[in-house]
């Protein structure tokens, strides 16, 4: 790998000081189609250098931004558009689709740029991440109402359960359609 360079479309990069790399926000989503099928419609540009992912150089493949088969090569919108659609992953254009293209809060609660793929996850964090940093999570479709945990959408006939309501009303907002449920504000100290 230490060969490649990035070169062509130069989204989701960053400047590392000596060359450009892939931001966290390239990779940080699943292709909608498999990753076999992505593999086999965007081929890595040299054999062995692998796919975008985080802080590599690794070229990404020419198909996914344009029809030319060498650089230079003109940005084709159509075959960006099919390749965000498709196989974000591979692409390295995660942060070109609608779940990470908004803009974090002017004022967060947490630096944005110190948020972990874990802190996502997290039942602790993912409220606040939804609000205050929604593109670092992917969370810019979901207009800040979330499920808390995962895995709500496993199963819906909790959304109905008896003795499941202050659960389901708590941490599966999203998947039972509860957004209009106000969250409970944590403990201040005094």
């Amino acid at each position: 790998m230490g060969d490649a360079v990035i070169s062509g479309d130069l989204n989701c990069t960053v400047y590392n000081g000596t060359s450009f790399v892939w931001a966290p926000s390239a990779v940080a989503c699943s292709n909608v189609l498999s990753d076999s099928f992505c593999s086999v419609t965007y081929p890595q540009r040299s054999y062995g250098i692998g796919y975008p992912s985080e802080g590599s150089n690794a070229d990404r493949p020419l198909f996914c931004y344009t029809l030319a088969a060498a650089t230079p090569a003109a940005i084709n919108t159509d075959a960006k558009t099919a390749a965000i659609a498709h196989c974000p992953k591979t692409c390295g254009l995660c942060c070109q689709t609608t779940a990470y293209s908004c803009r974090n809060a002017q004022f967060p609660r947490v630096s944005c740029s110190t948020v972990s793929r874990s802190m996502c996850l997290s039942v602790a964090w993912r409220q606040i991440l939804a609000e205050d940093c929604p593109n670092i999570c992917g969370f810019c479709d979901l207009n800040g109402c979330i499920d808390a945990v995962v895995g709500c959408d496993n199963d819906m006939s909790i959304c109905n359960a008896i003795g499941m309501q202050e659960f389901v009303n708590q941490n599966c907002r999203r998947t039972c359609g509860r957004c209009s449920v106000t969250t409970p504000k944590p403990c201040q100290s005094g």
